[in-house]
C-alpha cells in the first residue's frame, strides 16, 4: 500500500501499567510493524488532560490516527469519548466510531440489537439502582456481570450464581465495588470462542480460536479478569487453541454469526466476537454471542494477531491491512468538493 504520515493515539496509562508478560507496549508494537513497513510514524499519549489532547490533535498533520485507546486515563467507558474527538475534529483514524464504541459497550442495549436481527444471545435481565430494567424468563445457573466494562472487569469466580443468596451478594458486589448497571445473563455451559472479523464492505472472519477450559481443576471455566491478567492463575495457563473437532457447517455458521454481529453493532476495520457454543441433538449445534469487542487488543500473541498468522497474515500484515482498511474508508466517506454555484462562488 502506499506509504503513510501516521499518529499513534495511546492511552499514556499503557506506559505506567504494562503487564509483565508483554515485552513491550502494544503502541510500540504496532509502531514498529508501520515503521518496518515504510510509514511515518508518531506517537501521541492520550492522558485525563483532554485540553492538551485536543492541542495535540490538533496540531497534528498525519494523514491518519491509528487510534490505539481502549480507554482514557483508565476509565474504559471514556474511549468513546476518545473517538467522538476525534470525529469532531475531522480526523481519518482506525477502527470503530462513537456509534459502534456506544452500542457495543452497552452490552444490553447490544443484545436487543441483536434480537432484531435474529441472532443468537443467552437471555438477560438488566439491573440499576434497583431497578429491573429488563427481563427474560430466567432460571438458575446465572452469570452475573457489569454491562458497561470490558477486560473482565468484575467478573471473578463468583460471577456464575446458583441461588438467590448468591444473587443477590454479586448483584451488590457491582453495584458497590464496581460502580455498574448489572447484567444478568443465563449461563451458556459450553466451550469458549474468539473470531476475529476484518473488514468494512465485505467483512472476513478469521480462524476460530478456542480457549479451552477443559482441564482447569480448580476455580472458573470462564474468562475471568484473574484467567486474562494474572499469569499465575489456572485460567490465565488454560491453552488457546484452533479447534478441529467443529463440524465444517458449524464453523461456517459461527463465523457467519461474528461477521452479522460485527456489521449489526457498526463495527468498523476490524474486531472481535465473543462466543460459546454447545452441541445440541443430532449434530445440531448452538451458537450464542457473548460480546463484541470493537478495536479489540492488538498484542502480538493476542486472538486477533493469533487468528491473523493463522491465515498466513503476520503481525506486520495484519497492522498494515487496518490501517488500508481505514484509508479506504475514511476516503469512501469524506464529503466531495461543493459543485460551484453562484451562492458560493462561481461566476453566474
Amino acid at each position: 500500500m502506499e506509504k503513510l504520515s501516521v499518529a499513534l493515539l495511546y492511552d499514556v496509562i499503557e506506559d505506567q501499567e504494562k503487564s509483565d508478560y508483554e515485552e513491550q507496549p502494544v503502541y510500540q508494537a504496532v509502531e514498529r510493524a508501520l515503521s518496518d513497513r515504510g510509514h511515518t510514524v508518531k506517537t501521541i499519549a492520550a492522558g485525563p488532560d483532554v485540553r492538551k489532547l485536543v492541542g495535540s490533535l490538533e496540531n497534528d498533520d498525519s494523514e491518519i490516527v491509528f487510534n490505539l485507546c481502549e480507554s482514557l486515563g483508565g476509565v474504559e467507558r471514556h474511549a468513546i469519548n476518545v473517538v467522538s474527538l476525534l470525529e469532531l475534529l475531522g480526523k481519518r483514524f482506525t477502527g470503530t466510531g462513537s456509534l459502534g464504541q456506544m452500542l457495543a459497550h452497552d452490552k444490553a442495549l447490544a443484545k436487543k440489537i441483536f434480537d432484531f436481527h435474529g441472532l443468537k444471545y443467552p437471555k438477560f435481565s438488566t439491573m440499576d439502582a434497583g431497578q429491573v430494567e429488563w427481563s427474560d424468563e430466567l432460571k438458575f445457573p446465572l452469570f452475573v456481570k457489569p454491562t458497561n466494562t470490558d477486560s473482565s472487569i468484575g467478573i471473578d469466580d463468583h460471577s456464575l450464581v446458583r441461588n438467590v443468596k448468591q444473587l443477590m451478594e454479586r448483584l451488590s458486589y457491582i453495584h458497590t465495588e464496581i460502580k455498574a448497571p448489572v447484567l444478568i445473563e443465563e449461563y451458556i455451559e459450553g466451550r469458549e470462542l474468539f473470531v476475529g472479523v476484518l473488514g468494512n464492505d465485505r467483512p472476513e472472519a478469521l480462524p476460530i480460536i478456542e480457549w479451552d477450559f477443559s482441564k482447569v481443576k480448580r476455580g472458573a471455566k470462564f474468562a475471568t479478569y484473574d484467567a486474562k491478567w494474572n499469569v499465575q492463575s489456572e485460567g490465565y495457563k488454560a491453552p488457546e487453541l484452533f479447534p478441529d473437532d467443529i463440524p465444517e457447517a458449524v464453523y461456517k455458521q459461527i463465523q457467519t454469526t461474528a461477521v452479522e454481529a460485527c456489521k449489526a453493532l457498526k463495527i468498523a476495520d476490524y474486531g472481535r466476537v465473543d462466543m460459546r457454543v454447545r452441541p445440541k441433538d443430532q449434530g445440531d449445534w448452538e451458537v450464542f454471542i457473548i460480546e463484541v469487542n470493537p478495536n479489540p487488543y492488538l498484542e502480538c500473541t493476542a486472538e486477533v494477531a493469533m487468528a491473523a498468522q493463522r491465515k498466513q497474515l503476520e503481525y506486520a500484515d495484519l497492522v498494515e491491512k487496518i490501517l488500508e482498511l481505514a484509508m479506504h474508508r475514511n476516503r469512501m466517506h469524506e464529503a466531495p468538493a461543493p459543485i460551484p454555484t453562484p451562492e458560493n462562488g462561481a461566476r453566474a
